[in-house]
Parts: structure tokens; sequence; C-alpha cells
């Protein structure tokens, strides 16, 4: 009797931490975070945070937490070691994470997936991901190759031979020409690739001259097919036209605005702005295409302000941007407010 009566104290106070909590899932914000904004008042505000991504929970109020919990469930889904990431701009954004392979956040079906459990080529081992003409380009570091996948994660082909590939920590989608682009850090070079899986040409190697790489990290490209490659241990990002010309480069390694310490990801928005994630500053910084420094955003934090290790960005028609925020093992959303 007296178990029964502890079972159910128990069970009241879950009941009402769940009913003070529902509603309120992962990617919630308290209204101080809501009004984060970039650059402070009274500045004109350009970029505003939105809301954080963790996994499951998300898309489950506290009660339904609680709920599963109480029936022992364990099939929620928590970002453990998030990398690269991409949109298809209508509320899927795919995530590739060291411990759980490919991740799918469906902000249509509010649920979180595992591609792992669809495809029959093992996913494991994940780095660079992008999504291109309904399809998902995902680098698979154990495979040395490119897996091509539908959205829903059901295999359609693969680029590259077994061991094409030592690192491929980015794929990037080329819209315009229908190009996959590949940057491979342990090969110092970047690939390009028909959508259809045929190689057209390769530029770079290790050096640091123009149009050398000293691990690059990773690429983005421009509505005229042109090349910005992340040339991290050169602290520097190379733009290249789309046949693989070195065009310009801008940044140096250094501690004051506008220099770099450790970068890593890279995105355009519409109007051609330049974002770069440093994960030495722990922040991103937003260039124009001169190269000149227009806002940082973020710190060092576990907050909504800041990161711990920024990896990789991507961004939408709508010039929202996602960054994964390695270390906290979350995605941080954010959106342009103002960027002419």
């Amino acid at each position: 009797m007296r178990r029964f009566e502890s079972n159910v104290r128990t069970l009241f106070a879950l009941f009402v931490l769940g009913m003070g909590i529902a509603g309120c899932g992962g990617s919630k914000q308290s209204e101080k975070d809501a009004e984060l904004v970039w650059p402070s008042p009274p500045d004109e505000p350009r970029i505003k945070y939105i809301r954080t991504m963790l996994g499951s929970d998300d898309y489950v109020s506290g009660l339904g937490a609680v709920t599963r919990a109480l029936a022992g469930g364990s099939d929620a889904i928590s970002l453990s070691n998030p990398f690269d990431l991409c949109t298809d701009g209508c509320g899927h954004i795919w995530v590739t994470d060291a411990a759980l392979g490919v991740i799918l956040f469906d902000d249509v079906k509010k649920e979180v997936t595992s591609l792992g459990e669809l495809s029959k080529i093992p996913l494991d081992d994940p780095r660079g991901i992008a999504y291109g003409n309904n399809k998902i380009f995902i680098g698979i570091a154990s495979l040395g190759q490119i897996v091509v996948l539908t959205p829903e994660g059901k295999d359609l082909y693969v680029i590259g031979k077994r061991g094409r590939f030592r690192n491929p920590v980015d794929v990037v989608y080329d819209s315009l020409k229908h190009r996959v682009i590949v940057v491979d850090n342990k090969l110092n070079n970047v690939s390009v690739f028909s959508e259809k899986g045929d190689s057209l040409f390769v530029f770079g190697q290790r050096g640091s001259l123009d149009g050398d790489f000293n691990f690059p990290q990773s690429a983005a490209v421009d509505s005229e097919s042109n090349i910005y490659v992340v040339d991290s241990f050169n602290f520097r990002v190379e733009i290249f036209d789309s046949t693989g010309k070195f065009l310009r480069k801008f940044g140096s390694q250094g501690d004051a605005w506008g220099m770099f310490g450790r970068p890593k990801g890279i995105v355009l928005d519409s109007y051609k702005n330049i974002y770069v994630t440093d994960a030495y500053f722990h922040n991103f910084q937003v260039f124009n295409q001169q190269g000149v420094l227009l806002l940082f955003v973020g710190k060092f934090s576990t907050g909504n302000d800041g990161f711990q290790d920024p990896v990789s960005l991507a961004i939408d028609q709508k010039n929202t941007l996602y960054v994964t925020d390695q270390l906290n093992k979350r995605i941080q959303v954010f959106q342009l407010l103002k960027g002419d």
C-alpha cells in the first residue's frame, strides 16, 4: 500500500511538472532570448536569434515528454555531435552528427527521424551534406564516397569509387550548373562533379600560394557559380570562378575584428554577404564581397547569445540562417533582418 501511495505521489509530481512546461518544447526560448539582435540597440538590428533545435523534444510538449518517460520510451533523438547541415527551405533540415548519423528535423510533420533507418548504405561517420534538386548528398568518411539519397532517406546512387575521398568535410550543390562540389581537407583540394556523379575537374593542392589550400574546411557558391572556399589553416577565404580559376581572397590570422582564428563554415545570403563561422572566437562574422567586416554575431556561451565551437552554416531563400553549435549539441537559428 505504501509503495502504491509513493508511486501515485511520484506520478502526480511528474504530472504537475509536465503541466508546468506543457507546450514548451526544446526549441522554445524565453522572451528575453527572443529579443536577441545584432548589433545591439540603439543600432539598427540586422540579425535576430529565432530558436534552438535540440532534437525530438522540440516537437513534444513537456507533458508529452513526461508521459513518454513514464512509459519507458527511449526513441527520442537528441543531437550529440552535430557537424554539417542543409535545408530545402520548406521546413526540412538535415544534420550530420558524428554519433547519430544523418538526422532529419521535419518542421512540417513535427518530428525528428534518422535517415540511417531507411538507407541500405551505412551512414556512419558522415561529414558534409547538401540538398539540391530533391536529393540529399552526404559525404561519408568511412566509405570515402558521396552517398545520394531521396529526402526521405532512400538510396539513389553514390559519387566516386570507394575511398575516392579521405575526408569529405563539405558538400555543396550548385543549383545553376547542377553540380556537386566536394571539399576534402585531407586531400587539400576541391572536386567538382556533375549531379549524376561524373568527375568534371579538381583544383587546389597543399600550400599557401593563391589557389592553394591548407586544410580547407567548407565551400559555398553564389548565383554565378563562383566558388568560395574557407582555407582554414591559411586563415582566409578564397574565391574561384565556376571553372576553379582563382579570383581573389580575403582574411588573415589574428584576434582583431575581421581576422580569423579557426574559420570553418561559410554561406552567402541573397545580398551576397559572406558568413564565416570561427571556432576559436565562437562566433560567425559577416563580410561584404570586398572582404570588409560588416558584423559579428556570438561569443563563447552556453546561452543563445553565443556558441561553443560553431562549425557549419546553412541558409534558405528567406535568409533564415542555421548554425551547428557543436559542443552545445544544438542548432542555432537566426533571421537576417536587413542585408543591404
